[in-house]
């Protein structure tokens, strides 16, 4: 675990459904909506959960999220608690709904996660699970997609891929899917990182290797995304077997998927974000640039909720959300006061390891682990305005002074 997390004190529930009528344009693609009765909906929560992720069904206009930690830290010490529980939010009604069912992958978390458009399914390969308090973890190394027209999972016979790990990276390009790096080691205590680099045909469900040690090198907890077209992947920051105190990685690399070629269009130093961990990248293919949200930083804040942007034709990042300030130091170790940051309180809560991804008018962020604990909300990014929306408020894991504008003894209550 990062160093900068804060003690937990859970706060008081302040979601409020909307049990009203929303009006939209579409329900589901290019069905005519005209108007929805969203009192009919199902306006239960999941609970708050990080080491998760999920995809955007640009059909029924939801966000896909599936397993995670749902347990809350204790003085700043982890306590997992996994989840394999499969949920959607609907962002007509902006609200969740549940599937359970009999066939699912396992209650896992630190999984990766990818959307297979074409076949539209959410993929989920490896991740790990732990049913003592302590030990060694078991590391999967199934893949499972999740057919996003029947609401159903499959668990794919693709033998002979990449050995089981956590904290890797997966993208989809076209009828490829590629997973990189990830950390291998079973240890709550120790990280043993890997660079090699997969292909899935997933048409065959056959596995290669690529590359056993791609040119970014070893490292977990990086950030990939892959351009529309399926010819260029991104590969963002990280760690090494030094993760859980840093430094972190900055770089930022582009594979020619066609010819197998590495570039680094940037080497993290100068104007650019701090080097960090568990952060989400994403292509904005309308101005022909990436977006960084979120993750735990170098900086004197740790958990952060930046947004940048880098410019791939001038290969150069631009700031477009500052989020939270560092205001004051903390008092000791897990002791933090409440105006250790002067808080952005038009942006999410700080935070990393939660599920973000692209949808139509920019991206949607769910949940994550932050100096409070860990959150449940949901908020949408408008890559035009550049501004922030929420769309359901958490339930525990914020600073104390997102809920109350004064009376704040500590950061979190």
């Amino acid at each position: 675990m990062p160093i900068r997390c804060q003690t937990l004190l859970t706060l008081c529930p302040v979601f409020a459904g909307l049990a009203g009528c929303a009006k939209g344009e579409k329900n589901g693609g290019d069905t005519p909506l005209g108007e929805v009765d969203c009192s009919t909906r199902n306006y239960s929560v999941p609970s708050t959960r990080g080491e998760l992720d999920g995809v955007w069904d640009e059909v029924e206009g939801r966000l896909i999220l599936f397993g995670g930690d749902q347990g809350t830290p204790v003085d700043c010490i982890p306590e997992p608690d996994f989840v394999g529980e499969t949920w959607a939010f609907y962002t007509d009604c902006d609200n969740f709904e549940e599937f359970v069912l009999d066939e699912a992958p396992s209650m896992r978390s630190r999984h990766a996660t990818a959307l297979d458009a074409t076949r539209r399914q959410m993929l989920v390969h490896g991740g790990r699970y732990r049913e003592a308090e302590s030990g060694n973890y078991t590391l999967y190394d199934d893949l499972w997609a999740f057919d996003m027209e029947t609401n159903t999972w499959l668990e794919l016979d693709a033998p002979d891929g990449p050995s089981a790990r956590v904290t890797h990276g997966m993208v989809v390009a076209g009828d490829m899917a590629y997973v990189y790096g990830g950390n291998t080691a079973r240890s709550s205590t120790a990280y043993n990182p890997v660079g090699d680099l997969w292909e899935l045909d997933l048409t065959t469900l056959t596995w290669t290797e690529l590359e056993d040690d791609a040119e970014p090198g070893e490292r977990i907890f990086q950030a990939l995304a892959v351009n529309e077209a399926g010819t260029k992947l991104y590969v963002y920051g990280g760690g090494d077997e030094n993760a859980f105190f840093g430094p972190f990685f900055g770089d930022l690399w582009e594979l020619d998927i066609e010819s197998l070629s590495w570039t680094e269009l940037h080497d993290g130093n100068g104007d650019a974000p701090d080097g960090r961990i568990w952060a989400d990248l994403m292509v904005d293919e309308d101005n022909n640039a990436l977006f960084l949200w979120a993750g735990h930083d170098d900086g004197s804040l740790g958990n952060t909720n930046q947004v940048w942007s880098f410019d791939l034709n001038s290969l150069e990042w631009t700031e477009v959300a500052a989020g939270d300030l560092f205001a004051n130091p903390a008092n000791g170790f897990c002791d933090f006061p409440d105006d250790f940051t002067e808080p952005d309180l038009d942006a999410p809560e700080r935070r990393y390891s939660g599920a973000a991804t692209l949808n139509e008018d920019g991206f949607i962020i769910f949940g994550g682990k932050t100096d409070c604990g860990q959150v449940n909300d949901v908020w949408t990014f408008d890559t035009d305005s550049m501004l922030w929306t929420e769309r359901s408020s958490a339930t525990a894991g914020e600073i104390c002074a997102r809920t109350f504008s004064d009376g704040c003894e500590s950061l979190c209550f």
